[in-house]
């Protein structure tokens, strides 16, 4: 087997893996009974330049009891295979979930009548989705699916309760449908604020833009175990703030809070979006946004290592997503409401008081 042999495998099982909806050590230990020929001669290329470094990360995995049919390197050699199936997989399933929609995903031909409640390609009206007890289960006419992992599911139920009124569109797993209601699971909590005011005014001007960057500096866990956490377990780097009024007089603001490269190559970013047609000088309890999105992109490659210098504060163009997908929209809420996303989205308590701290709170006299 040749490296492009080898690699061109380790793809195709990738799509495979992440179809299946198996953990990746029980995808291979199933490929090892249907088809031990094609992983024997995977291990036969690999094990010929497993490293030194690669055997110490494998070291620690061997007292478990998985791919017990090897022995020696050969052993060794399935978990490297393991972890590099993982990494392709992990960007299969990635780049499988920001598909735009389509009328062949498991979604759509289950339940055809949804695709007339698309929006952009990538969201659904929420009129047509039925959210099951704030969980990440809806429900449709003929079955059940599931919101996108990336948006937790009580920021949506947040969002639906208290804006009854206003469009809202929400990011439904394609590929994913129930004819049966599934288990729910456990989901981390999010804090929602009440009723969030501010009471800034839109001071800036036509054809003029105001941006700002937050940081996570390094700290001890003592000093700031909160700060220390986001910066080392969370790997979160910055938060990245742009607001530009255009000729026409449209105030439009996107804010980014971006991740460090993780062990599969991507950065991520989460993204708010909004716009508004409120006049300068128009404080936060007149003023309504025409749309607010929530986003989440994907960087890989190069364009990871490209997007971890460039910054939305400085207001030049940055690297373009490898791919990413709306998570949720929704249309003519007040400005204010943008504090309830904002703290409930994010994953950075930290910066997020810092921006709201320099940018709102302790301007109030303006």
């Amino acid at each position: 087997m040749e490296i492009d042999k080898y690699y061109q495998t380790l793809d195709q099982l990738a799509d495979d893996c992440a179809k299946s909806g198996l953990a990746t050590h029980h995808f291979l230990e199933n490929i090892i009974e249907t088809n031990r020929n094609l992983f024997d001669e995977l291990i036969a290329f690999r094990k010929s330049f497993v490293g030194a470094k690669e055997l110490d990360e494998v070291r620690g995995y061997l007292v478990i009891g998985l791919f017990r049919e090897y022995k020696g390197i050969e052993r060794a050699t399935c978990f490297v295979i393991c972890f590099e199936l993982g990494e392709a997989a992990t960007q299969k399933s990635w780049k499988q979930r920001c598909e735009v929609y389509s009328p062949s995903q498991t979604l759509f031909t289950k339940a055809p009548h949804l695709f007339e409640h698309v929006l952009n390609h990538d969201l659904i009206d929420r009129v047509a989705l039925t959210q099951i007890d704030d969980s990440e289960i809806l429900q449709i006419t003929s079955g059940f699916t599931y919101l996108d992992y990336a948006l937790n599911p009580l920021i949506a139920s947040w969002a639906i309760s208290n804006f009854p009124d206003k469009k809202i569109y929400l990011r439904a797993n394609p590929h994913k449908y129930f004819d049966k209601q599934p288990l729910q699971s456990i989901s981390e909590s999010v804090l929602m604020p009440a009723n969030p005011s501010w009471w800034r005014k839109l001071t800036i001007h036509n054809r003029t833009k105001e941006g700002a960057s937050y940081i996570l500096e390094d700290c001890s866990p003592k000093d700031n175990i909160q700060q220390y956490w986001e910066l080392h377990i969370k790997k979160i780097k910055r938060l990245e703030v742009i607001v530009k009024r255009s000729n026409n007089g449209n105030l439009s603001m996107m804010i980014e809070e971006i991740t460090d490269i993780d062990n599969h190559g991507l950065l991520f970013g989460r993204c708010i979006h909004l716009d508004t047609d409120s006049k300068f000088g128009t404080d936060f309890e007149n003023s309504v946004l025409n749309h607010l999105d929530l986003a989440i992109n994907i960087y890989e490659g190069d364009a990871a290592k490209k997007r971890l210098y460039d910054n939305l504060a400085s207001g030049t163009v940055t690297t373009d997503a490898s791919y990413r997908t709306h998570l949720l929209r929704i249309e003519q809420i007040s400005f204010k409401a943008l504090f309830g996303f904002v703290v409930s989205f994010f994953k950075s308590q930290t910066l997020i008081n810092e921006w709201l701290e320099d940018q709102f709170y302790g301007r109030d006299a303006q």
